[in-house]
């Protein structure tokens, strides 16, 4: 079934709240994954419990999400590459990350938490402060089976403090959520060669920064200000070529292909998401000629907007 659209991504994100606030005590009989709930800011849940969709389309979340997948198998997404899972696997998202999920196996099992950052207003910003939860870096791990029931039993505590309402609760809460934290950074240490913070990567981490605090694009008036390597250099006072050279030697990929993927990818959701023209797309996306952005589309995805938009 094609997803409504709006014409506004406010509207959207209240109606996606509200809707959850109301419907969350019937989250079992339904076929949706739910959004954390605008007043506690915080839900976990049993991926057995919890009906997990066949397929997820292409979406960006609200809030921040750690899923712990024990049993199944499927193909998650994240900002456009591929993670085939096959096991046990933790995965951290970020609510800036574009993903989609789609289940290859019929069994499926393990748990899911979200969170918002409104959870820690009256808390130190630690948490939100970890590598897992930054854009741009990996958040996807697999795990051994002693690591995947170790996260599980964190998991099971989060889920009996969120559906109790006992002393602490909030406490509670933000200890077991560091503790996934602590534990995941472990798993990330002993998967992710430890490279040194050299003047190179950073400048590449700044770049990624600077490019994802573009996104989302809200409102039609909105539009992105650096689509090229020259544009994004002069901003970071460097030099095109050696910018480029940093990039590319950080994460594999040029700048051109990283502005590429990212702006085909909001390309997309608008496209989903929004009932606006695709003249107002193209403009919010930095093509000032609608036909640019279309022969764009068409070259990346082999199919036109409209096409994209009504398949």
């Amino acid at each position: 079934m094609s997803p409504k659209k709006i014409t506004q991504t406010s509207e959207l994100h209240a109606m996606q709240m509200a809707d959850s606030h109301n419907n969350l005590s019937l989250f079992t009989h339904r076929e949706w994954l739910p959004k954390a709930p605008a007043e506690s800011t915080f839900a976990a849940f049993s991926r057995e419990d919890s009906p997990v969709r066949r397929e997820v389309g292409l979406k960006r979340d609200d809030y921040y999400k750690i899923t712990l997948i024990t049993r199944g198998e499927g193909i998650y997404t994240i900002n456009g590459e591929e993670h085939v899972i096959e096991g046990p696997t933790i995965i951290f998202h970020h609510p800036k990350q574009v993903k989609s999920w789609v289940a290859t196996s019929e069994d499926q099992a393990g748990h899911y938490c979200l969170f918002t950052k409104q959870l820690f207003e009256k808390q130190e910003q630690e948490l939100l402060q970890y590598p897992l939860l930054q854009v741009g870096v990996q958040t996807v791990f697999k795990l051994t089976n002693t690591q995947s029931d170790y996260l599980a039993s964190i998991f099971r505590q989060l889920q009996r403090e969120y559906q109790e309402n006992s002393a602490f609760k909030q406490e509670a809460i933000l200890i077991y959520l560091k503790l996934l934290m602590l534990e995941g950074r472990r798993v990330a240490q002993e998967t992710i060669p430890n490279r040194p913070q050299t003047a190179a990567l950073q400048l590449s981490q700044r770049f990624t920064d600077k490019l994802e605090k573009q996104f989302p694009i809200e409102f039609p008036h909105q539009q992105i200000q650096l689509k090229t390597a020259k544009e994004f250099a002069a901003l970071l006072n460097t030099h095109p070529n050696h910018l480029n050279a940093c990039v590319k030697h950080s994460t594999g990929r040029t700048i051109s292909e990283h502005i590429r993927q990212r702006i085909l990818l909001e390309a997309k959701l608008l496209l989903i998401h929004t009932d606006w023209q695709i003249s107002e797309i193209a403009w919010s996306l930095g093509f000032e000629d609608p036909g640019n952005f279309t022969h764009f589309f068409r070259k990346h995805t082999m199919q036109s907007p409209l096409a994209y938009r009504s398949h």
